[in-house]
């Protein structure tokens, strides 16, 4: 910080800590001499970037070009610095930018004032941010890269330091609350991961507390991994509900994918249903044939769906109308002895 100018690269997984690093900085910053600003960037181009870099700035350029942008942004830097003070940018979610938009950047960097630049840029981002800067023709970028870290996950030291330290920023003055077996348990479920952690650790707390315990062992621990781990696999009173992924007109869905357990049916039944099938039925009126079989549908609502059947495939009519009066026969069986 102290250099002032040229770039900061920060990299890491989601939840290492990149953007509590970020807001940290900025908490301990003089506004007096650096004005910082903070973009989280989706997928920008070079001249959306220059836009959206005023904007948060709320710089008002005259005109809607990019140089309108750029002119606009220069002025005010060059403003800032006859005060005494520069301009501090920190991009987050960098992966995001094409090549291209981190290179603008670059170009941005170059304007300086009496031979001093008066912009500098922190950018943080995922792993794939290092191949991004890495490629042949990011070069003259990687030259202005004045630092750089990767972030990792807590080691299981680390993690027992951490969560000490948490504790007694919390208050915590007793003896350590949790177990070396129980920090070693939540450092493999959560991976040293700090998100995963404060999140898990949120979780231990509470339950130690409505089960009123005075030790965090791993017995606790792993009564609360195989709570959290069943919210997290969609459990429904014990079942596992899958998901899939379907295509909707207004975009990608994820829902549930409910499974039906398989009917046995003789092979009179079998050998109508595959009738049908080959008149090419959905599979969805299928199931409802199949549902019918054992009694779990009214006639009226038999009727309906096979008279539909019917209009689809009008070549198998006489099939189909055996069909259905032997479906008629064996719902109303079925139930009067479910009424009864």
């Amino acid at each position: 910080m102290s250099q002032g100018e040229g770039f900061i690269v920060i990299t890491g997984n989601v939840g290492t800590g990149k953007t509590t690093i970020a807001n940290h900085l900025i908490s301990q910053l003089e506004e007096e001499s650096i004005v910082a600003k903070q973009l989280v960037t989706p997928n920008l181009s070079p001249d959306d970037l220059i836009v959206a870099i005023t904007k948060l700035f709320h710089l008002h350029p005259e005109g809607d070009t990019k140089a309108a942008h750029i002119a606009e942004l220069t002025d005010y830097m060059r403003r800032l610095n006859s005060l005494g003070r520069r301009l501090l940018l920190i991009i987050d979610e960098a992966q995001n930018l094409p090549i291209e938009s981190v290179e603008e950047l670059r170009m941005l960097s170059n304007i300086q004032v009496d031979g001093k630049a008066i912009i500098q840029s922190f950018l943080l981002g995922q792993t794939e941010l290092q191949d991004i800067l890495s490629a042949p023709q990011m070069e003259q970028f990687r030259q202005r890269v004045i630092a750089s870290a990767s972030l990792t996950p807590l080691s299981e030291e680390e993690l027992y330091k951490y969560i000490a330290y948490r504790m007694q920023m919390a208050g915590w003055e007793g003896q350590p609350l949790f177990s070396d077996e129980a920090v070693t348990r939540i450092h493999a479920f959560t991976e040293g991961i700090p998100r995963k952690i404060n999140t898990f650790l949120d979780r231990v707390l509470l339950y130690a507390f409505m089960e009123e315990k005075r030790k965090v062992d791993i017995g606790l621990i792993e009564e609360v991994i195989k709570e959290v781990s069943g919210e997290l696999n969609h459990q429904d009173d014990g079942k596992t509900q899958n998901m899939e992924i379907t295509q909707t007109a207004t975009g990608t869905k994820l829902s549930r994918a409910t499974t039906q357990p398989q009917k046995q049916v003789n092979q009179a039944q079998q050998q109508a249903m595959n009738s049908i099938k080959e008149e090419a039925v959905s599979d969805a009126e299928m199931q409802e044939i199949a549902l019918a079989y054992e009694g779990n549908m009214k006639t009226e609502k038999l009727e309906t769906l096979l008279e539909s059947v019917l209009i689809m495939n009008r070549r198998s009519v006489l099939l189909q109308g055996q069909i259905l009066k032997e479906l008629r026969k064996m719902n109303e069986n079925g139930g009067s002895d479910k009424e009864s």
